[in-house]
């Protein structure tokens, strides 16, 4: 966190921290899956946290960690790393690539007018459809359970994948509790592996019910 690591973090300090404290678990319990890298959404699956605080005080012009690695993408070359670590090592130390992901379209709020319950059915498909274009600053084709499959398949075999923050809004409403069974759907149906929901919606929500 910005207040006790003011600079934001290098590629390279992530995979050395990685391998550090994933190494450690390991040697108290084999058994212990360790999960990450909980980056908090799509600029963080491909920029460092050093390039985001660099480049956003820089106007996107220059990204010197980036440029530092060959212009790679951040988490296909953090999987990378850590699938060499286990060539050498013989030992695995990340058995579930995590992210995090929230709508930005304002969908994560308490707003249930016509326009943004519209936006809600619409905005789930960024977790499958190549054919849907995010209406955000985001501006891509996000497909996010088969992009995460896809660089494990091609960076790091054998990982799980799994998302472990999410949120659509709208827990009072019936408009939220449909998006929710819609993106639990999704989910199962694309194969992904773990998902924790922020947070627990009140037991006496449609939400929670759904």
């Amino acid at each position: 966190h910005r207040d006790v690591h003011p600079t934001g973090a290098s590629m390279d300090e992530i995979v050395n921290k990685t391998v550090a404290y994933a190494g450690a678990i390991k040697d108290v319990d084999p058994s212990a899956l360790v999960v990450g890298p909980e980056e908090w959404g799509w600029s963080g699956y491909f920029y460092s946290g050093y390039d985001q605080q660099y480049g956003s005080s820089h106007g996107w012009s220059v990204l010197p960690d980036r440029n530092n690695h060959a212009g790679a993408d951040y988490l296909p070359w953090l999987l990378d790393q850590l699938r060499q670590h286990q060539s050498a090592s013989g030992r695995r130390l990340l058995d579930v690539f995590t992210v995090h992901y929230y709508p930005q379209g304002g969908e994560f709020s308490d707003d249930v007018s016509n326009a943004m319950q519209l936006r809600r059915n619409r905005s789930t498909r960024s977790l499958w459809d190549p054919n849907y274009v995010h209406e955000t600053w985001i501006n891509a084709r996000v497909r996010l359970v088969p992009r995460l499959r896809g660089w494990v398949n091609t960076y790091y075999p054998g990982t799980s994948i799994g998302i472990t923050e999410y949120n659509w809004g709208a827990e009072n409403h019936v408009n939220g509790a449909t998006t929710q069974a819609d993106v639990l759907g999704i989910f199962g149906r694309e194969g992904l592996d773990m998902a924790a929901r922020w947070t627990t919606p009140a037991a006496s929500t449609p939400t929670y019910k759904a």
